[in-house]
């Protein structure tokens, strides 16, 4: 049988690995005909006995002189517009392409044969997935107990996913979506020991059962998760978002301080930035409660903000997946629409990575998101990765902004100003004000609240939140 020949593309830790696993496991089947790599000063080098053929930007030519049946991308470190350049060279040539993922044991150089796949948007999107300190994070959760409320969503369950992996003395997942929280226990199992993790079903709203299940567990840190997060159903239902997204919060935060919680690190979004939305307006709430409860106790505050995350529940990506399968049409907003988008590991890792820079606590974070994909050029690429032509096999529908959108999100607003931390991804905010008196804030939502007064919660979240219309 005649071997099929192959490229590399990247010479680091996972190509040698890969490389390696290919002449262990498929010498019968694969020729190896070189490395391509963008480090300049090994092109025409060996390395692991392979010789280094050229940079990038040369793949195509590379491809078409050798002859090549197939290129494996090894480049987990690399941003997604790299990889999409990649893959362009190999479409035009015609060659069949696979990739090895952006996942932590890959960036830490354990790569297997079975982790190489068909190329997926994340790879496409996604940004660069840099070897964390993982030694610091071992340190700050070994042997602590740590609380992860909105823990069956899919920013929770990769927190609790990475922490009990750092063997803390006790996980405690929340969440009142018992039957995600059925699921994550399933998963967590083959994490870790039994009794090293505990799911609980309770609602953050609930302050007597929040109370009575932080006193009884005492934990020690706490990554608040648990949020309303669609900005078009919060439109509707603002009374739902303030009782989840600002009174949920609030709960947790006078709780912390009850039981003694060392470190309260509350989870934020791109849409509390000058927002325009409900969701957005509540969520800026969160954080200034957060900022509030800071100053009481011992326990320390601190939120981090970041923008959309490839794959979560109900985000865009998955939905445009379903369309696509259906044969059409994909539905985007607008032309001219904006967005960040970072993987869901990626997110928590810095999320984790933020939550060591606190220091008097009352920090607001800010991830580095890379720059921003406009939505119609993603539902594009999603459909020639599918292999069809967009406009041709699947039609795009632009179905206009909906109430409480914006065009581009911001991670801050004109009035604040960001500083370097020792993590180049993670950026701390300054000059950020409490502007408002938080608690008359919180006491007038509280009363129309009682008093079922939807436009009076709204008419107070215009308080902290002038930019917020299209409430019905």
């Amino acid at each position: 049988m005649k071997k099929e020949k192959m490229l590399i593309v990247g010479a680091g830790v996972a190509g040698q690995e890969l490389a390696g696993e290919i002449k262990k496991h498929l010498n019968n089947r694969y020729t190896i005909v070189g490395f391509v790599d963008d480090s300049g000063d090994i092109v025409g080098k060996k390395v692991s006995g392979i010789k280094v053929l050229g940079k990038t930007d040369l793949l195509q030519k590379l491809i078409r002189n050798n002859h090549i049946d197939e290129v494996f991308i090894a480049i987990p470190s690399a941003q997604g517009s790299l990889i999409r350049k990649v893959i362009k060279f190999c479409e035009k040539e015609k060659v069949v392409f696979k990739i090895v993922p952006r996942i932590l044991d890959i960036v830490e150089g354990r790569v297997k044969l079975s982790k190489v796949r068909e190329i997926e948007i994340e790879d496409l999107l996604g940004r660069s997935i840099v070897k964390s300190e993982q030694k610091k994070f071992k340190e700050e959760f070994k042997d602590k107990i740590v609380l992860v409320t909105g823990a069956a969503g899919s920013i929770g369950s990769e927190v609790c996913r990475q922490i009990l992996k750092f063997k803390p003395k006790k996980l405690i997942a929340l969440d009142f979506w018992e039957s995600g929280l059925y699921d994550l226990e399933l998963e967590l199992v083959d994490i870790g020991r039994k009794n090293s993790f505990e799911c609980i079903v309770a609602n953050i709203r609930d302050i007597e059962r929040i109370n009575e299940i932080f006193l009884s567990t005492r934990p020690e840190i706490i990554f608040h998760a648990a949020a309303y997060k669609h900005v078009p159903l919060m439109q509707n239902f603002p009374e739902e978002a303030v009782k989840n997204n600002v009174f949920g919060t609030k709960n947790l935060a006078a709780a912390s301080i009850k039981a003694g919680v060392k470190k309260f690190v509350n989870i934020s979004t791109d849409k509390a930035v000058e927002p325009s939305s409900v969701m957005g307006a509540t969520k800026l709430m969160a954080e200034k409660i957060v900022t509030t409860y800071n100053s009481r106790k011992k326990t320390k505050f601190c939120s981090v903000r970041f923008g959309n995350v490839l794959g979560s529940q109900g985000s865009v990506v998955p939905i445009f997946k379903k369309q696509i399968v259906k044969g059409g049409p994909v539905t985007v907003t607008d032309k001219k629409m904006t967005r960040y988008f970072m993987t869901i590991p990626e997110a928590v890792q810095l999320v984790l990575s933020a939550s060591l820079f606190v220091e008097d606590g009352g920090e607001i974070f800010m991830l580095d998101m890379g720059e921003p994909m406009k939505i119609d050029e993603l539902a594009k690429l999603m459909i020639r990765l599918s292999g069809l032509t967009p406009g041709v096999d699947i039609k795009i529908k632009y179905s206009g902004i909906r109430s409480g959108e914006k065009l581009e999100e911001k991670l801050k607003s004109d009035g604040e100003g960001r500083l370097e931390t020792l993590n180049e991804k993670i950026f701390l905010i300054k000059g950020v004000e409490v502007k408002h008196d938080v608690n008359k804030v919180v006491e007038g939502l509280s009363k129309s609240l009682r008093k079922k007064d939807k436009k009076g919660i709204v008419r107070i979240l215009k308080q902290v939140a002038p930019r917020l219309t299209g409430v019905r």
